[in-house]
């Protein structure tokens, strides 16, 4: 009938042709769409076509160890079981997998032909990844720097470069959807995501959000594909009460809208596309049913109107695991009237079968499923996914190349953070002639890349990247007049194996101990004890017995505590999860080829039990090891000149300069990162001893004095919200502080 159908339009007039396509349109309810059409029209015209079940089915996002031959993510299909999913239950969205750059285009390509050419309307499918770190599921990718290490670098521009990588290397093989980046804030040093974040200040968290967002989601990188990013966990997932993953949050709307909401509210003004929500609770509801904050906050407070999706299997997790419903439809029922337009259902249909339910027995509205599946069509539009569906393989070197290997480097030269540097041990420019490289870390490349690294927990060692230096071999090959040796053997607690380590320091000058975290993820990372296991404890103890030189690299996804030991290193350097480059800067660093310049982005505690960001009240006290924005360069650089345009404004529109000088002192380069905070002295909500309103990086040049000039909004710097989201300015004092310096400024 269908061919019978086409070659009758073939043989026609163009008049005839016409009237014969607008009688076809009349039966199908709708006029056929063109690719210059509007999206919403085209949106529309395709939604008037759609059975209630191919709706939801655009709902419902599943996981592809659901459709593979064993059942993992390893990209090998099972045709009965990938055909069940497309065309018997219209699944609009799939995710999660591993493999090589072929085998991603291959299999991607082979579930979209199905969609398009053996389904009733050939609608696209969205294919979703957590490419956190780079392109972190393809075998050929580029392993960047996770985000807490990247947020040390107080510089946008390196976000920015690692979402162009990223965006290059994952373009090509159709998966459009990227759940990045994680937008929470690194308050609780606890929580074992706290190395997804951009650290603990919500204006780098926003800014750094922001620079990904629109860098990714620029279509000059991905030509001819367009890419959507993720801002997630919208709200409060990040500071649970507990510390662990997953767990309730007791977070006051004032602190709410003061420091969680404003990275979201970045992302949305950046353009995000689509957010992902929170899958533990705030105040007693888990997230994904509350209307309070996802209908009320963030769709309507903050106009977010692209596709909000849950996390893995969350509206599940509502009745199995938070118990904050009567029954996995009523959980249902609820996450869809709070606004969720696509459930990560991943390995079960039970969604599409209960919303059936619920629209059939009239409890939601077939036009409250229409205004979801509207957004997600749309947003398959935006893509471009109807016009260019198909992955493609003709262009491999952009995945993995030595360009992208050389930006992973850089990026992780500018965030490592040199936190100790006794006696200036750094840099060795007296190459030491034997030098111990030992710790858990030593001699692993997993080490180094952390999770979210080819396979969830992070890939075994032989599958890590083979264009990868370990930071033994990096050290080897960074000094090569010395005698570069490796210990890996654990201490057993044995007398012999104490003595044999002992011996082996003895026998060399300079000791670098690697000390940290294995790679770990969400709650397979929870931990009750925030110090450095007793273990790692013990060789540093060792190591210093032994009289030799001992340097500190420590790999790890948030601060563990080293305060007993922090006196026996001569040398710290903090490195977080670096990255595939990462070796080689770490080895840079200490050679002096790399002049360090990153800052911490997170408060290091002293303690295990008191741990606060530092914004803190006054009547709080912050008791660290070391503060934000610490860390040390080989060069030294002095304030001087602190000055501000006017002491004192009436007009809060009225835009202040604040100007100073930075002098190198040193006959090194350097670049050093400007922290900009203000103390609004008396508020009637009470106020942090200090806030950031400004970070940038600068490159000074030995024995250069340069200028910099700050402009300041006070509308917009001095003011906050109250609980209602209502912004506040109160007249009074306000202090700025740079580099040590200090000036008042008072709003009459």
């Amino acid at each position: 009938m269908i061919g019978y159908i086409c070659k009758l339009h073939a043989g026609m007039k163009p008049i005839t042709r016409f009237i014969f396509l607008v009688f076809l349109a009349f039966l199908s309810g709708c006029f056929p769409q063109t690719p210059s059409d509007p999206i919403d029209k085209r949106v529309d015209s395709l939604l008037q076509q759609m059975t209630l079940q191919e709706k939801i089915g655009q709902m419902t996002q599943i996981c592809f160890s659901e459709i593979t031959m064993g059942g993992d993510k390893n990209l090998v299909m099972d045709p009965d079981l990938f055909r069940e999913a497309i065309v018997s239950n219209h699944v609009g969205s799939f995710l999660s997998g591993t493999g090589s750059a072929a085998d991603w285009a291959d299999f991607v390509y082979a579930l979209q032909r199905v969609a398009i050419e053996e389904t009733r309307l050939g609608i696209p499918l969205l294919i979703g990844i957590d490419h956190v770190h780079g392109a972190n599921y393809v075998d050929e990718g580029t392993m960047l720097p996770h985000n807490i290490t990247l947020s040390c670098s107080f510089d946008t521009d390196m976000v920015s470069m690692a979402a162009k990588v990223t965006a290059i290397e994952t373009a090509d093989l159709g998966m459009a959807w990227n759940f990045a980046p994680v937008l929470d804030l690194g308050k609780n040093v606890y929580w074992p995501r706290l190395y997804e974040t951009f650290g603990e200040d919500p204006m780098v968290c926003g800014e750094m959000g922001a620079a990904f967002i629109r860098t990714y989601q620029d279509p000059v990188h991905s030509y001819p594909y367009r890419l959507a990013a993720c801002a997630k966990h919208f709200i409060g997932y990040s500071d649970p009460k507990s510390g662990w993953d997953r767990t309730p949050a007791e977070i006051p709307d004032q602190i709410m809208y003061e420091y969680h909401m404003p990275p979201f509210r970045d992302a949305i003004e950046a353009g995000v596309l689509t957010v992902m929500v929170n899958s533990g609770e705030v105040n007693g509801v888990p997230v994904h049913v509350s209307e309070r904050l996802l209908q009320g906050m963030l769709r309507q407070e903050l106009g977010f109107d692209g596709v909000l999706l849950t996390d893995i299997k969350d509206i599940q997790k509502v009745y199995e695991e938070h118990h904050g419903a009567f029954s996995e439809k009523d959980a249902t029922l609820r996450a869809i009237h709070a606004g969720i337009d696509v459930s990560m259902a991943c390995n079960s249909y039970d969604f599409i079968e209960i919303m059936e339910e619920l629209v059939l027995e009239g409890t939601i509205s077939e036009a409250r499923i229409d205004e979801s599946v509207r957004r997600i069509l749309r947003l398959k539009f935006k893509l471009g996914l109807f016009d260019n569906p198909y992955p493609r393989k003709d262009r491999p070197d952009r995945i993995g190349s030595e360009e992208h290997l050389e930006k992973a480097t850089i990026m992780a030269e500018e965030s490592i953070v040199l936190l100790k540097n006794e006696n200036e041990i750094l840099p060795l420019n007296n190459e030491p002639a034997r030098i111990l490289v030992t710790g858990f870390a030593a001699n692993s490349k997993k080490m180094l890349n952390g999770a979210w690294t080819l396979e969830w927990l992070g890939a075994e060692e032989e599958r890590q990247p083979a264009n990868m230096k370990t930071l033994f071999e990096a050290i080897d090959d960074e000094f090569p007049k010395a005698q570069v040796s490796l210990f890996e053997t654990c201490l057993d607690g044995s007398i012999d194996s104490d003595i044999d380590f002992l011996r082996t320091c003895r026998q060399n000058d300079l000791i670098i101990l690697t000390m940290g975290e294995e790679p770990y993820s969400e709650f397979r990372g929870n931990i009750s004890d925030l110090n450095m296991t007793g273990e790692q404890k013990h060789l540093a103890r060792l190591a210093a017995e032994s009289g030799t030189p001992v340097i500190y690299v420590l790999i790890q996804g948030r601060p563990r505590l080293i305060t007993g030991i922090e006196p026996f290193a001569d040398a710290i350097l903090f490195a977080g999860y670096p990255g595939q480059g990462g070796a080689c800067a770490i080895a840079g660093i200490l050679s002096g080829r790399v002049n360090p310049s990153g800052r911490l982005s997170f408060s290091y505690p002293l303690y295990p039990g008191h741990t606060i960001p530092y914004y803190h009240k006054a009547f709080d006290r912050a008791e660290n090891l070391y503060d934000f924005g610490h860390g040390l360069s080989y060069s030294t650089f002095e304030y001087d000149n602190l000055r501000i345009s006017q002491d004192s404004f009436t007009n809060p529109d009225t835009n202040l300069t604040i100007h100073f000088d930075i002098t190198n002192l040193s006959d090194m380069p350097g670049k050093e990162v400007v922290l900009g905070f203000f103390r609004q002295e008396k508020g009637h909500i009470t106020r942090p001893v200090r806030q950031l309103f400004h970070f940038s990086k600068v490159l000074i040049d030995p024995g250069e004095t340069i200028p910099v000039t700050l402009t300041v909004h006070p509308g917009k710097t001095f003011s906050y919200p109250n609980k209602h989201n209502e912004m506040i300015l109160e007249k009074g004092v306000f202090t700025i502080m740079i580099g040590g310096m200090e000036v008042s400024l008072t709003y009459l």
